[in-house]
């Protein structure tokens, strides 16, 4: 089971490896980069769906200033995965404790 340990501005630290910039973190416990931006496209959340989670985490950044496009919520929504939102450091827990019954996906924005 993949932990995040813990968010910081312009850092996250997933099981011990702390990374500079936006990340999945995907349920088969793979972590890898995000492109930069405000928005969690479609495109990102249908990457994230080819590891069929049951809950998607979004991680908004340290001011939850970056928002799930209404495409990509759509599409979330049609397949019937949970969707959590929260500013970044507010996700943390959250996604550990679901990550322990569920298939968790995250998209993390680690700035604004």
């Amino acid at each position: 089971m993949v932990r995040i340990d813990s968010s910081s501005y312009g850092s996250i630290t997933v099981d011990g490896k702390t990374y500079h910039h936006d990340v999945y973190v995907l349920p088969s416990g793979k972590v890898e980069e995000r492109e930069y931006g405000h928005t969690f496209t479609r495109d990102q959340i249908e990457y994230v769906l080819k590891e069929n989670p049951e809950v998607v985490v979004i991680g908004k950044g340290t001011s939850g200033l970056a928002a799930l496009s209404d495409d990509a919520r759509a599409l979330l929504e049609k397949a019937g995965v949970e969707i959590i939102e929260d500013h970044t450091p507010a996700i943390v827990d959250k996604f550990n404790k679901l990550a322990k019954t569920k298939r968790v996906a995250a998209i993390i924005h680690v700035t604004c």
